[in-house]
C-alpha cells in the first residue's frame, strides 16, 4: 500500500493522509492536497520526499507492504 504523509511542523511522517494501492493515484492525491514543487527519491527503495521550492520536505510518499499471517 502506498501511503501519503504530510509534515506536521515537527516530523515529515507526522500526519498520514491516505493509503492507495496504486502509486499514480497516490501522487495525484498528493498534488491536490500538498503543495509541493518536486519529488525527490529517498534512501530506501519505494520512498519519495515531496519538497517545496526551497528544497524543504513538506511530505512523503512511501510504500508499505502488508504483513501476512
Amino acid at each position: 500500500m502506498w501511503e501519503v504523509w504530510e509534515w506536521d511542523g515537527r516530523y515529515i511522517q507526522g500526519k498520514r493522509l491516505k493509503r492507495y494501492k496504486v502509486k499514480e493515484t497516490a501522487v495525484k492525491y498528493a498534488k491536490k492536497t500538498i503543495k509541493y514543487k518536486k519529488m525527490a527519491k529517498g534512501n530506501i527503495k519505494n520512498e519519495f520526499y515531496l519538497e517545496d521550492k526551497d528544497g524543504n520536505s513538506v511530505g512523503m510518499l512511501i510504500y508499505v507492504e502488508k504483513k501476512g499471517r
